[in-house]
């Protein structure tokens, strides 16, 4: 994974199992934290592991978090010795876009509030572009934007709104 972090690989799924200590004392040498960027790591297959697991280590039956930020799966943590399974590419997925050295930070409620309301929009976007399709989407977005933008936007929602807005 990296140098001077040990983790525990599977050899039939490719997950990495990191010990919570080892992730600490490699935090402490790798240096200062690296600003997140922009990544298309949408080539790198990841097998999502959907069920519950058991830590490798202790047997604690581990906790599924969110790292967000564009990132479309979960790490499992276990409270028990403190370690993280990584599925097959989620670790490179999380380093290229700068987030390897966000793990802890990943663990906390503040993240984990802000990452379930970025999969909750998501899912909310994704709903919106099934009902009226990609391109009525679109369109949608690019009249909202339009709509608060604009100085008389209270007299054109009363305009939309009316049953016959030329009726008077």
């Amino acid at each position: 994974m990296e140098p001077q972090l040990n983790s525990l690989k599977c050899g039939t799924c490719k997950g990495n199992f990191i010990r919570g200590a080892e992730y600490w004392d490699w935090l402490a040498k790798h240096g200062p934290n690296l600003p997140e960027k922009d990544s298309d790591t949408a080539s790198l297959e990841r097998n999502e592991t959907l069920d519950q697991l058991d830590c490798p280590e202790c047997r604690w039956r581990m906790i599924k978090f969110l790292p967000g930020h564009g990132t479309e799966f979960a790490l499992d943590h276990c409270r028990g010795c403190k370690g993280i399974w990584l599925d097959a590419n989620e670790w490179e997925t999380l380093k290229a876009r700068n987030l390897h050295d966000d793990l802890h930070s990943m663990l906390t409620p503040f993240w984990q509030s802000e990452a379930q309301r970025e999969a909750r929009r998501k899912r909310a976007e994704e709903r919106l572009i099934v009902r009226f399709g990609d391109d009525g989407y679109r369109k949608m977005t690019q009249f909202r934007d339009w709509l608060n933008s604009h100085e008389r936007k209270q007299e054109l929602i009363a305009y939309l709104t009316a049953k016959d807005p030329l009726d008077i």
